[in-house]
């Protein structure tokens, strides 16, 4: 109980403390207590000297770290030593407690890193975001451009076929036939031939006509 105090004394006058807030509880059957960050159990009356204790804190930082939470999503455990932490983003190496851990990620090195990071994705997100505007564009004009060439084929379908259905409409006939009016199919052959009496009397004037010549010339 004494170094309970004492811890939380201690605690109470460091920056950082409880960074990861309290721990959290689950009640078992038993009527016993049970931490779900670190797994250990304990008496109700127990509850909150535990939650102030290094060894919970420790677990705290654990859980926080492997499940990937805030602010240990920045971190890693450091493989030459279970008490170090390593910084993802400036790769400084740093004590495994909450106060350590706060005083690095508000420090100078870590927030101008964070705000280099920031200004980097932010650039990365731009460029993809024109990116993305430049590959719609195209797009947009390859659809503009095919619709160009669909419509100058259909009027050059079109010009074809309107001379071809023009000349057809045009075209005499093979053999050709008289204008109406002039036909002759109504014609009898009484306007072209004379009768018999107007031929043979036409044959005697000029039977008539020669022998008179002939007198003359003699």
């Amino acid at each position: 109980m004494a170094e309970a105090s004492e811890a939380k004394k201690e605690s109470g006058n460091k920056e950082g403390t409880n960074l990861l807030g309290p721990p959290t509880f689950t009640e078992l059957p038993n009527g016993r207590l049970k931490c779900v960050e670190t797994g250990h159990e304990m008496v109700v009356k127990d509850k909150d000297s535990y939650a102030q204790s290094k060894r919970c804190r420790l677990g705290l930082i654990d859980f926080a770290l492997s499940h990937s939470k805030p602010p240990l999503n920045m971190f890693k455990q450091d493989p030459l030593s279970r008490s170090k932490l390593i910084c993802k983003l400036t790769g400084d190496t740093v004590n495994k407690s909450e106060e350590h851990i706060w005083k690095h990620i508000n420090g100078k090195r870590f927030l101008n890193k964070l705000e280099q990071k920031e200004m980097e994705k932010e650039e990365l997100m731009n460029e993809t975001m024109e990116e993305e505007c430049e590959q719609k564009l195209k797009k947009e004009k390859k659809k503009k451009n095919k619709k160009k060439k669909e419509k100058a084929v259909e009027e050059i379908i079109s010009e074809v076929r309107d001379p071809a259905e023009n000349e057809s409409d045009s075209e005499e006939p093979e053999f050709w036939m008289p204008p109406v009016g002039e036909r002759w199919d109504f014609d009898d052959g009484g306007d072209r031939w004379g009768s018999g009496s107007e031929l043979e009397e036409s044959d005697e004037e000029n039977e008539t006509g020669v022998v008179g010549l002939y007198i003359e010339l003699r």
